[in-house]
């Protein structure tokens, strides 16, 4: 199951994985992935998530150019109840965000590194320090302003 992989990124009882990654699945999980995948073929998608009873699959912005991309849809399907649910994020004006890109990539991914830098950016900055509020554009971009940076593709930058 994906509480005992030791790919990607757990967020409570979740595993957040990238695309390029899901072959370092353990079998059961890569499986039940496969069989979500091709029930909603035509659903574009670059991160899964998974936990136990349920997978989704989620569809980010600019995920390789975006230091903390928004997410554009979702869909997470019920293993237990065999129903989906889809959302669509990509007209809402305070979108959820992406921390941490390079937890979710296989160790051997070409960004790792300047994505790693970004979040070591935001870090020394103190922009992780009170985590609450930071998962949608709006709450994350007035962190950034209120620390005086601003946000360059994957660089922070001084603003004033």
């Amino acid at each position: 199951m994906a509480q005992k992989t030791k790919i990607g990124r757990r967020v409570g009882g979740w595993l957040y994985l990238h695309r390029s990654g899901v072959e370092l699945l353990p079998a059961e999980d890569a499986e039940r992935l496969a069989q979500v995948a091709a029930q909603h073929s035509d659903t574009a998608w670059n991160l899964c998530k998974i936990s136990k009873d349920k997978i989704s699959l989620l569809h980010y912005e600019d995920f390789e150019t975006s230091g903390f991309p928004a997410l554009l849809h979702s869909i997470t399907f019920d293993l237990a109840t065999q129903t989906s649910k889809a959302i669509d994020y990509s007209k809402r004006e305070n979108p959820p965000i992406l921390h941490r890109k390079e937890l979710l990539l296989p160790d051997d991914a070409p960004n790792i590194p300047m994505y790693a830098a970004l979040t070591k950016a935001a870090e020394e900055a103190g922009l992780f320090a009170k985590p609450a509020g930071i998962g949608t554009r709006k709450a994350w971009n007035k962190r950034i302003a209120d620390a005086g940076l601003k946000l360059d593709g994957h660089q922070l930058l001084t603003s004033r």
